[in-house]
């Protein structure tokens, strides 16, 4: 039988299925299964639009967009989110770069293999010793600057931070966790501390196979922090990709900060920040106020607090709207005053200039100056996802999301991709499917204002007039205060249709005008 395999997934072409390393089928629309065979069958040849509409839709009529869509699926399901192996020849159609890497057991035909990747990763949390606040947040700080630092090398990918903290305090098998992120290598280990003095171990293991790749220990002081982290980065960067040059090496152990209170300030509103309450909230403004108070010259800290300060504005936890919207611009020029190469900043920074300071043009440019110097950014893409959709580039706003979901896979992030695809659909006037993904994004977060809105104007465009007035009442029972003229004024959409549309569908549904 024929075997085409990318990664841990298998397609067996003559039976027509998808399956996982185990052996389970992996979930594939009908159609985007047919377009993957279709290509599969034709392996190296650029295949037309027209050849796609035919093998994948005789005899039905659909725009180009179905297409594109399956192509996103496919993508996503064999770990190609920069489109290297489901290759876009513009302006002709898609080809399926493969080539035969391997013979099969004679009386079997070849097994076809994708061309050799990028060296994948994940950096686990690493176990605190003794369990303790700060040691743990010592730990926790050590496992984030080391995968921001990896995740600048442009020859890694890098799993982001927000899906390998799902595995804190969980007893693991590293095969388990490679297959689950698709990541061929896992690194872990442990930080002991006693009287001001600290001990990290790493090691670098194979995810199938569980061989040890590098492993050492580091012993220190407080006040070695920084040094300990660039020398675990450059040995696991060293050791799986040779040819990193100096330069990047020396881009990738930049320090937000030297101030080692200023710093322990920040780790301590990461909490609040990923955990979106109102008491987060008000922990994290304040320990980044307190962060910045202590170093002026904290970018990171300015251009984080910069997106908390829009979250507090959009979800009414900002009194004066208008005062959070002058400070969140504000404290992001600030940010790029500081560190305009940063690529975290970038994109921070190129968000809140887009959704509250109605930048546009400029918060688009930052995305991309951001996704370009990291294309490991998780959050970079999550962020440029939304300022597509504000700029009304739908495409590229699921196409952002697709590489989010690859970086990330396991993080709060998935409902941020389903009011993404919401968005973009509900702009497209795909409603039907626009109303799915709301669903999906509010069945995870009820308080997620964004979402439960599209959801409420796709229903009502779509003559659902009952169930678009009932998550009406809802929204407006979680926020007494959500008025169309609040909304139309503050509208993060570039483009006056855009907020014409979603501006109808509330008022369809019972939104009141002020």
């Amino acid at each position: 039988m024929e075997m085409l395999r990318f990664g841990n997934v298998v397609l067996d072409m003559s039976r027509g299925s998808l399956r996982d390393g185990d052996g389970a089928e992996v979930a594939l629309r009908p159609k985007s299964l047919d377009l993957l065979l279709a290509l599969a069958r034709n392996p190296g040849r650029i295949m037309s639009h027209d050849e796609l509409f035919d093998s994948v839709w005789p005899d039905v009529t659909v725009t180009e967009d179905s297409i594109a869509q399956c192509v996103r699926e496919v993508r996503r399901v064999i770990g190609d989110p920069d489109g290297r192996v489901l290759r876009t020849i513009v302006k002709r159609g898609y080809c399926l770069d493969v080539m035969v890497e391997a013979i099969a057991p004679s009386g079997h035909a070849p097994v076809l293999e994708t061309k050799h990747d990028r060296p994948s990763l994940v950096v686990l949390p690493f176990q605190s010793i003794p369990s303790d606040p700060n040691t743990e947040r010592l730990a926790d700080g050590i496992v984030e600057e080391i995968t921001t630092a990896l995740s600048r090398f442009r020859s890694l990918f890098v799993i982001a931070r927000n899906s390998a903290f799902t595995f804190k305090g969980k007893s693991v098998d590293v095969r388990d966790v490679g297959r689950e992120l698709g990541v061929r290598y896992v690194l872990e280990g442990s930080v002991r501390e006693a009287g001001g003095q600290f001990r990290v171990t790493g090691q670098l293991v194979e995810a199938e196979t569980r061989n040890h790749v590098w492993a050492d220990r580091y012993d220190g002081a407080m006040a070695d922090v920084f040094e300990l982290q660039d020398r675990i980065t450059t040995a696991v960067a060293g050791v799986l990709e040779p040819r990193i040059r100096r330069a990047e090496i020396a881009r990738a152990m930049r320090k937000p900060t030297s101030d080692h209170t200023a710093y322990d300030l920040y780790l301590r509103a990461m909490p609040g920040i990923y955990g979106i309450t109102k008491v987060g909230y008000d922990s994290a403004k304040g320990l980044l106020e307190g962060a910045i108070a202590r170093d002026p010259n904290f970018a990171h800290a300015r251009g984080m607090l910069a997106v908390l300060v829009e979250r507090g504005a959009y979800l009414g936890w900002e009194l004066d709207f208008e005062a959070a919207r002058d400070r969140a611009v504000s404290l992001a020029r600030e940010a790029l005053a500081l560190d305009s190469s940063d690529p975290q900043i970038l994109a921070r920074c190129g968000w809140v200039l887009t959704t509250l300071g109605g930048m546009h043009a400029e918060g688009s440019a930052l995305l991309n100056r951001a996704i370009a110097a990291n294309p490991n950014s998780a959050e970079a893409y999550s962020r440029g996802a939304w300022v597509s959709v504000c700029n009304g580039d739908f495409a590229a706003a699921l196409s952002r999301a697709d590489t989010n979901e690859r970086l990330d896979p396991l993080s709060a992030d998935a409902i941020g991709r389903l009011c993404v695809q919401a968005a973009a659909q509900f702009f497209t006037r795909e409603f039907d499917a626009a109303i799915g993904s709301a669903r999906g994004a509010i069945g995870r977060a009820p308080d997620f204002h964004a979402a439960r809105c599209f959801l409420i104007a796709s229903l009502a465009h779509a003559g659902l007039a009952e169930e678009a007035g009932a998550h009406a009442a809802e929204l407006l029972r979680r926020d007494a205060r959500y008025t169309l003229v609040l909304t139309g004024a503050n509208s993060p959409f570039r483009h006056p249709w855009m907020a014409e549309l979603f501006l109808s569908g509330l008022r369809q549904a019972g939104i009141p005008l002020g």
